[in-house]
């Protein structure tokens, strides 16, 4: 039974080495996660449990609190300004709890079958992120420019700010806090603090895959846990990382959302939070199963590090919790733990509001419907009561391609507390895509937060049904072939809005009647399995059609400028700050003049005084006051924004004495986008330049004081 997890992380391992990664970046890597995650998590992990269940268990729980852990130490040798002694915070762990290393008698050991299963399927999750995301975009553009996806650049950009200084600011608006889920990229930076390895070739190559892994197994091991049943884990871990959206690929309308396609790429944070959102789901159940004080102490635990990787993840189980409350008083049996569970995701919710996020509300608003504003009603107004006969005609459609995997629902036998939870969850995920706008259509983080709950509970119902080998494979081929109908299926471009969701009804109507017909043969296991899997040409089609979502949302990086940035990195300190003339995605594309460029920051590893401010939480606020999608167009402070533009590109001593203040020790000019006048050269000095790219290094002004020229100033 231990060949197909030595399979499955031999593929993790050769999977960088294919697309081009030094062999000692992979071994330091996975050195680095083995050592300072997988061990000392374990250990921590058996010390905190209740009762040993399974070895699989214990690794996959073990390594989600190693990256707790690593969090919290990262947090207090940034505090302390001890970062290089990052390395030595595993024997803290390793040392005192060495006696936990034995493995107990486990009760539970999966099958070869089921381990296959789930190593099968992390497999193809792999190689759909392969396809999709890491074969397409190189660690750093050395053999010509290449278009990154602009989210990216900025979310290594934040990674790069928590490497080396507390706590993270936005990374091209100077000293301004950016309150955020930023565990995922706190991760990020200590992986490269302690391995050494180069912090783009951890972010385009390493980190990911290894993150997928472990969700994929996360969600097996959960499922068993939860439904009871061991084949539970690896039908919910398929729901959600193979089998995608019940739509005609090829008119497939933007509001129909995607759960793994796209967005499991291209937010670190949704990977990193779904993955640690899963044993969340095992305590959580745990307690409402009459568990002790020990599965009370790993609810805290979880949610607490949850909340810190995706904002959305803990509301929605304290919604699922409250959903259990409400059936205990209409049952009239009320009882105290669930109400005890509830009222403390809401105190982890409250805290993680005023600690991480600083009560910044984040852009959110009362939107019903918004979700469908490329459907129905207008973008500046929302929906209106006449748009309800066309809200609900697009509701029917969208319930058909993202409902199609939860069909299992419908054959739950015994609802039970743990099956009300997860219910209440995914209903809470729905409703909040459904209720919620936001300036970035991040109300799809609702429904795909919940999703975990949603696989789990409609993996509960199927598994339960009486089926027999024959009668799944044969399903598993009518699935197939309704999934190649749905990449050739075209009808008519829609001339009208309300032939939008068309297509959807008559691919939702064809599966019915596939698997009303395979009913008669293979009864009603059968038609479940085809309704549940004809969705599975969505991640293929995707990775095949759309890789790296295409070129729409992307800024075009050269060499030149991250071989500026990098010169800038190797040659700076954490405490020096950047002044740039860069503010703007250039070229002709479609993102041109937003200001969204955040290449400098990410590849040089170093604050921006003011570079780009899209992603600023004041852009963010400004444009939901609007009610407005896409970043700001401009800057809120024109006035310091044409002072940084003077200094950069027509400066005088006084100019570049303010920037001296600010802690400005360096210039990277873009020629593309600006060219100084004479006074720069001439005022500074030339360090650095290729292309259009040129890097100064600022004088000490005369008049300064000791204190205000001095390098030193601490990165914390």
């Amino acid at each position: 039974m231990k060949l197909p997890w030595l399979a499955l992380a031999l593929a993790t391992a050769a999977l960088p080495l294919a697309l081009g990664t030094a062999p000692l970046d992979v071994v330091l890597y996975a050195g680095y996660f083995v050592y300072a995650v997988v061990v000392p998590g374990t250990l921590l992990y058996r010390a905190i449990r209740p009762t040993p269940r399974s070895l699989l268990e214990d690794l996959t729980y073990g390594t989600v609190v190693g990256l707790l852990a690593e969090t919290a130490f990262l947090t207090v040798a940034s505090l302390l300004d001890l970062r290089g002694w990052l390395w030595a915070w595993p024997l803290l762990v390793i040392v005192p709890l060495a006696r936990l290393r034995k493995h107990p008698d486990y009760p539970e050991r999966p099958t070869a079958a089921w381990s296959w299963a789930v190593a099968g399927i992390a497999a193809g999750f792999l190689a759909y992120l392969t396809a999709a995301f890491l074969a397409v975009n190189p660690a750093l553009p050395t053999g010509g420019a290449h278009d990154y996806m602009i989210d990216q650049l900025n979310l290594l950009a934040v990674s790069a700010d928590l490497k080396h200084h507390f706590p993270l600011t936005v990374p091209e608006q100077g000293d301004r806090t950016l309150g955020y889920h930023w565990f995922a990229y706190g991760h990020v930076a200590a992986s490269s603090l302690i391995s050494g390895v180069d912090l783009p070739v951890v972010w385009f190559r390493l980190d990911l895959p290894v993150l997928a892994v472990l969700a994929v197994c996360l969600l097996a091991v959960t499922g068993r846990r939860v439904a009871g049943h061991p084949w539970a884990g690896p039908v919910a871990a398929a729901l959600m990382f193979t089998v995608g959206e019940l739509v005609p690929q090829r008119q497939a309308p933007a509001f129909f959302g995607s759960i793994t396609a796209y967005y499991s790429w291209s937010s670190r944070s949704l990977l990193f939070g779904a993955a640690l959102s899963m044993p969340l789901i095992a305590a959580t159940v745990s307690v409402l199963r009459g568990g002790g004080r020990r599965d009370w102490l790993l609810v805290l635990l979880f949610a607490a590090g949850t909340t810190g990787a995706k904002s959305t993840i803990v509301p929605l189980f304290g919604a699922g919790v409250a959903a259990v409350c409400a059936v205990h008083l209409l049952r009239r049996r009320p009882q105290w733990t669930p109400w005890l569970l509830g009222g403390l995701l809401a105190a982890v919710t409250v805290g993680a509001v005023a600690i991480l996020y600083g009560f910044e509300g984040q852009g959110l608003r009362w939107g019903p419907f918004a979700i469908m504003l490329d459907f129905v009603g207008s973008q500046r107004h929302g929906t209106t009561v006449r748009d309800v006969p066309l809200i609900l005609w697009g509701l029917g459609a969208y319930g058909i391609a993202m409902g199609a995997r939860l069909a299992g629902v419908l054959f739950v036998r015994r609802w039970d507390d743990a099956c009300v939870f997860l219910a209440g969850t995914t209903a809470a995920g729905v409703a909040g895509t459904l209720c919620v706008w936001h300036v970035s259509w991040s109300e799809h983080f609702f429904v795909v937060a919940a999703w975990p709950c949603a696989a789990i509970l409609s993996a509960t119902g199927l598994v339960r049904l009486p089926g027999a080998p024959r009668a799944l494979w044969t399903a598993l081929a009518v699935a197939a072939v309704l999934a190649a109908v749905s990449v050739a299926f075209t009808l008519p471009v829609p001339r009208h809005r309300w032939w939008v969701p068309l297509p959807v009804y008559a691919l939702g109507a064809l599966v019915l009647v596939s698997a009303l017909l395979l009913h008669r043969r293979a009864g009603v296991f059968g038609a479940l399995v085809v309704v549940l899997f004809a969705g599975a040409a969505r991640l293929p089609f995707d990775a095949a059609t759309n890789a790296n979502l295409g070129v729409a949302y992307h800024i075009r990086i050269t060499p030149d400028q991250v071989a500026g940035a990098r010169w800038l990195r190797a040659h700076s300190t954490p405490a020096e700050y950047v002044a740039t003339n860069v503010h703007r995605v250039g070229g002709s594309g479609l993102m041109q003049g937003q200001s969204l460029a955040y290449w400098i920051s990410a590849y040089s590893e170093r604050r921006v005084l003011l570079g780009s401010w899209g992603y600023s939480p004041e852009s963010t606020e400004s444009q939901s006051r609007a009610h407005r999608i896409g970043p700001a167009l401009t800057y809120w402070d024109p006035e310091r924004l044409a002072l940084n533009d003077a200094a950069v590109l027509d400066p005088t001593p006084s100019r570049l004495s303010w920037l001296w203040r600010q802690r400005v020790r360096w210039i990277l000019v873009d020629r593309a986008h600006g060219t100084p006048t004479a006074a720069l050269p001439a005022l500074t000095d030339l360090s650095w330049q290729r292309g259009d790219i040129a890097v100064y290094r600022l004088r000490a002004p005369s008049n300064c004081t000791p204190v205000s020229c001095s390098d030193s100033v601490q990165s914390r």
